[in-house]
């Protein structure tokens, strides 16, 4: 029995990962940056899609998947993490 992947979910999934590489290569350090900019851009990934399907947009569609909305919120998660990071917020 073969499993087939979304297509739409397996680009989403490339981009967030994509996006995060990008992050670390940045501002990263350690292996625990890189896993914080995976998370966050997979949520803001996801969150942009969901927004992107709510409100029924079609600015960029590749298939199912709302590029543009998607691509915005991965890359408002990870300014979020730079300045969680950097800034001290959240640090005792």
């Amino acid at each position: 029995m073969s499993v087939w992947v979304s297509p739409a979910l397996l680009l989403g999934l490339l981009l967030s990962i994509a996006y995060a590489s990008l992050y670390h290569l940045w501002s990263g350090r350690t292996v625990r940056d890189l896993v914080m900019a995976l998370l966050a851009a997979g949520i803001g990934f996801a969150t942009g899609q969901s927004l992107g399907v709510l409100t029924a947009a079609s600015l960029l569609l590749i298939g199912h998947l709302h590029l543009l909305e998607a691509t915005i919120c991965a890359w408002l998660a990870l300014v979020m993490l730079y300045l969680f990071q950097h800034t001290g917020v959240g640090a005792k």
